[in-house]
Formats: structure tokens, sequence, C-alpha cells
């Protein structure tokens, strides 16, 4: 029989139409195009052994994380997407416990993952978070915290100070915090990650899906202490992550060059957009992750929306809180932008 709680879960089914016909502004997604060089050489990873063989060598890749992140592999795992590895978070801690403590609104499946292991989230405000979560790690049924910095939809960047004191906090109770750094390459802060060592109860989530930006590869990686590191693995899938996607995060860590070049990119179009939007008449709200608002009457929202879609352009509309009159854009190339800009100051 079907748990009756698993049967009250909605989600809204995105993927019915064909993407790749599309400029896709919608999922927080790189849009630039890689050099031909990088798809030339992720084509010659593409060989009988790649697709046939279980991807059982993990050393190469452990190895390059661990220089990456200036921490020994024994406190490092790879994942295929962060989902993932949040779903093992979730399934080792939330055997007695009632709630998690985490933003909101924030990555959506934490909403998911609560519903699934029956637990409540108690809602931390981003503009409050110390004062929050001394009032909710003290409870011995909290089962973690969860605070994704960048957050998303917001955008917004908690202080390296603040996250080292809750981080302090959680272990002075025992509780761990989970911290989801998705969209830190795009801010000029340092990780957290260095903390680990000092620090037993912290979890760090890191992914290439942002930057440099191989979403379709499902490649991430969690950064903690070797004994939770080790009972994480113990549950996960041994072969989850393929062998193409080893090879390609491989081949990215070898050559950091490509990390540095998007960002850059990414810095100029940033400065692009705002002179762009001025001159249209548009106002911008930027964020410190990978996309932006533009501020649209809510009433014209959903009509918008459906002029772009015809004309192949998706975009997000977060309809909760603040973003009830902005639509959410990716930063994409300065055409991808230009069309973007030029389309909305037509329809509206």
């Amino acid at each position: 029989m079907i748990s009756d709680h698993l049967k009250k879960i909605k989600r809204i089914n995105t993927s019915n139409f064909e993407r790749s016909k599309y400029l896709r502004l919608d999922a927080n997604e790189r849009s630039l195009p890689f050099e031909k060089k990088v798809l030339k050489k992720f084509k010659e990873e593409v060989n009988n052994f790649t697709v046939q063989a279980y991807p059982k060598n993990n050393n190469k890749i452990l190895n390059l994380l661990s220089k990456k992140e200036k921490l020994p592999k024994e406190y490092i795992s790879y994942f295929s997407g962060i989902d993932n590895n949040l779903k093992y978070i979730f399934e080792i801690f939330s055997n007695k416990e009632i709630y998690i403590g985490s933003i909101y609104p924030t990555y959506g499946m934490i909403d998911v993952y609560s519903k699934i292991y029956k637990l409540k989230i108690k809602k931390l405000s981003e503009n409050k978070i110390l004062e929050n979560v001394d009032k909710v790690v003290r409870s011995k049924k909290l089962a973690f915290i969860y605070i994704a910095n960048p957050n998303q939809p917001s955008g917004n960047l908690i202080d390296y100070n603040k996250l080292s004191l809750i981080a302090k906090k959680a272990e002075k109770f025992n509780k761990y915090l989970i911290l989801d750094e998705a969209y830190i390459d795009f801010t000029s802060q340092k990780s957290l990650s260095s903390l680990v060592k000092k620090n037993k109860n912290l979890i760090v989530l890191k992914t290439f899906s942002k930057c440099p930006g191989i979403a379709g590869l499902r490649f991430s990686y969690m950064i903690t202490n070797p004994k939770l590191n080790l009972i994480i693995n113990s549950i996960k899938p041994p072969y989850d992550v393929s062998y193409f996607s080893l090879k390609c995060a491989e081949f990215l860590l070898k050559n950091n060059i490509y990390f540095k070049n998007y960002l850059k990119e990414i810095k100029k179009i940033r400065l692009f957009i705002n002179s762009e939007a001025i001159k249209r008449n548009l106002r911008v709200k930027d964020t410190c992750a990978n996309f932006f608002y533009i501020s649209i009457k809510r009433s014209k929202i959903k009509n918008l929306i459906k002029k772009l879609f015809i004309k192949k352009i998706l975009v997000k509309y977060i309809d909760f809180g603040n973003y009830k009159d902005f639509i959410r854009v990716s930063y994409g190339s300065k055409n991808q932008m230009t069309r973007i800009l030029n389309s909305i100051k037509r329809y509206v």
C-alpha cells in the first residue's frame, strides 16, 4: 500500500516539451555556450568503456576535489546532484525528530523531502537569521538546520561571520548545519568548507550545475567530517554518478580556467544588464547568484510569459511573498540578454 502522506505530495511537471529549442532563462542553468574545444573534449570521453563499465575508480576525482578544497579526501564525497545528496541527509537525520530549521522560501526539494520524511519546517527569516537560529537550535526535536547561501529564490547572501557563528552555535547544541553553497562561486565570499575540520557538525554542499554550468551531467559533492562522510556514503548507491559525468568533471577540475572564464563573463553581463535595463526603463533587481529579477506589473505577468513562450523564451514567475511583481531571469550572453530585454519592453 502507498502511504497516504505520499499521495498528498503535488509536483508540477515541467518536462512536457523539448527545452533544447528554447532560450532557457527559467531554471538558473548556464545558457552561455561552452567553447568548442571543451565540448570536443567531452565527446572524446564517449567510448565503449565509459558507457559500458560501472564507475568504480573514484580516486582521481577525489584527489582533484581535495586539491581544490585544500582538504584531505576523507572529508569529501560526490553525488549525482545536491538533490540526491540532500535525500541521504534527510534519511539519516529524520528518525525521531519533529522538524527542521530552514530559510524559507528556499530550494524546492526541502519542501518535498520534508513531506516525504514527515518533518515540519520551522521557517527562519534571512533578515533575522541569528536570532531565529538561536530559538530553534536548542530544541531536542530539531533534526538539522538547512541554509542555502546564497539562497534562492531571493539570491541573498548571508555574511561569512554570521554563518560562522551559526555553525558554532549548532555544534554547541550538537545540531547539524547543512550549508548549501550551490551559488557561492558567483560571490566574492569564501566558502565555509574550511571550517569542517574544526566543526564536526558542519556539512557543506557544492555543485558543478551552476558553475561551471554542467547541470545536465548531475555532479555535486559534499564536505564534512570523515565519520559522517562514511555514514552517508554507506546508504547511497555505489554507482550513482556516471563514468561520463566523472570524466567531464575531472577535465574541468584539471582546467580551472573554464570556471574563471565563466564567472568573468557573468560579471560583465551584470553590468551590461543594469545599463541596458535603464535604457529601456525597466527596473532590475540583481542577486548574488546567477539570476536577476525584472519588475513587471502582476496583472501583466501571465500574458507576458505566454508571449515569451511563443517566442521560444523561458522565464520564471515565483508567486510568493516579495516576488509577486517580478519575473526571474537567468544570466546569459549579451545577445541573449538583449533579446529578452527587447521582448519584455515590446510586450509590457
